[in-house]
């Protein structure tokens, strides 16, 4: 496959914005300081990938529609949170995990790409849907500001601009290596979701309980000794 030069230039946004993230970003990342600490895991970053990935490799009508579709479920997953918020309740620790809201986006997104081209635009959407609520959520979860007006608004946009950097070239790369390469991202965005998922169940209870100590045997009364 011969790559002609503007298939090159369409990569440098990826690039430079790769290049922001690591000075702008990465020293707060690396000592938890920074607003996006806590949505900048890989259970978080690795659906927003596959989110690219996937609006890249869709035809444009679908990818259109499933962008509407992201727009939306994040819409919802932000007016509506309190009924979803329901919905997770009764999973053991899954509130005190965000309500797993980065393994449900990522096997969302990885059930999609791991399916072939031809399916892709049927279940895109209503995928896209779900795992844009499910990240509206986390990333609202994860405000370290406490709803301050700047991470409400800079979040979403750090997040769309990740998606649209990887979008762009994705979109300019139609060889069947790249649906190969989709297909096997998809199956390890499904096993870090499971494996993150499992991982938060298994250590459901973080409290600290003290043990058990049993029951110390009753001491008989002393004697009265008669003077």
């Amino acid at each position: 496959m011969v790559v002609s030069p503007f298939r090159l230039l369409s990569v440098l946004p990826l690039l430079l914005g790769a290049a922001v993230a690591a000075t702008s970003l990465m020293p707060g990342l690396s000592d938890g300081s920074s607003a996006y600490a806590a949505i900048a895991t890989a259970e978080f970053l690795l659906p927003l990938v596959g989110i690219g990935v996937l609006l890249g490799q869709l035809q444009r009508r679908s990818a259109l529609a499933g962008l509407l579709g992201l727009l939306f479920g994040c819409l919802c997953g932000v007016f509506f949170r309190e009924a979803l918020y329901g919905l997770m309740a009764p999973v053991p620790g899954a509130a005190a995990h965000l309500f797993l809201a980065g393994p449900i986006a990522c096997a969302l997104i990885g059930l999609v790409l791991v399916l072939p081209p031809a399916l892709r635009s049927w279940l895109s959407l209503p995928a896209l849907a779900a795992a844009g609520a499910a990240l509206a959520i986390a990333t609202r979860l994860g405000d370290p500001t406490l709803f301050a007006s700047h991470y409400r608004l800079s979040a979403p946009l750090v997040q769309a601009a990740l998606i649209f950097t990887v979008a762009l070239p994705v979109s300019n790369c139609r060889a069947p290596g790249f649906i190969i390469a989709a297909r096997i991202l998809g199956s390890w965005m499904l096993a870090a979701a499971l494996l993150y998922g499992g991982a938060y169940l298994a250590a459901r209870d973080t409290s600290l309980t003290p043990p058990i100590f049993p029951n110390m045997p009753q001491l008989s009364s002393p004697a009265v000794v008669a003077p």
